[in-house]
């Protein structure tokens, strides 16, 4: 069990903290484990469901989640799912450009840096004549404590995630839409993390 992880599942003014859920991006369904028989009959008993997702400190997401049946143990139950942000996300996830950032930087401050960028080159205080980007680079990489091999691998993984960003997800997401895109960073950058642990759990 990842403690990092917490779930809250909400209808109006009814909460519950579920004691382990899995997630399954592949097709939407998962698995979740509660703390009694009681939770688990309330939870078929209403069916459908708000769930809260959030990694630590760093990021959040919601989904909406309909339980689906029982297993024959009593705590645990099937569900099916639908994500609160576009399912295309899903497609611009790139396995080894995460694994890299994330051993060394937090993902959330990268994307929120990546994302401040955007919005002042869109307010016109930033162009591509100057050396901000360049100067980024170097302030992210400069800090840690890398060989040359691991410095260039962090560059070269930074600059893929910056055009991911930039070239792909705001464009054929969100279509050039950056305030829609900058309220759910979060929720990217959770879905993300996500997708990395459950390769890393298989």
């Amino acid at each position: 069990m990842n403690f990092r992880y917490a779930h809250i599942l909400y209808r109006g003014d009814d909460f519950l903290t579920p004691k382990r859920a899995t997630f399954d991006h592949r097709t939407k369904t998962g698995f979740m484990t509660t703390w009694s028989t009681d939770q688990s009959a309330e939870l078929l008993k209403h069916k459908y469901w708000n769930c809260l997702s959030a990694y630590g400190l760093e990021s959040a997401m919601r989904r909406k989640i309909t339980f689906e049946r029982k297993h024959s143990d009593s705590n645990l139950l099937y569900f099916k799912y639908e994500l609160e942000v576009p399912e295309a996300l899903e497609g611009y996830f790139d396995q080894t450009t995460f694994e890299v950032i994330s051993k060394n930087l937090s993902i959330r401050e990268t994307t929120e840096e990546v994302y401040k960028m955007l919005k002042d080159y869109e307010e016109g205080s930033l162009s591509f004549n100057d050396q901000r980007f360049s100067s980024w680079l170097a302030m992210k990489t400069g800090e840690l404590q890398l060989s040359v091999n691991e410095k260039k691998e962090l560059e070269k993984s930074l600059i893929k995630y910056v055009e991911t960003i930039v070239g792909r997800i705001l464009w054929a997401v969100y279509n050039g839409d950056l305030p829609k895109m900058g309220k759910d960073l979060s929720s990217i950058v959770y879905l993300y993390t996500e997708m990395l642990d459950l390769i890393a759990l298989k």
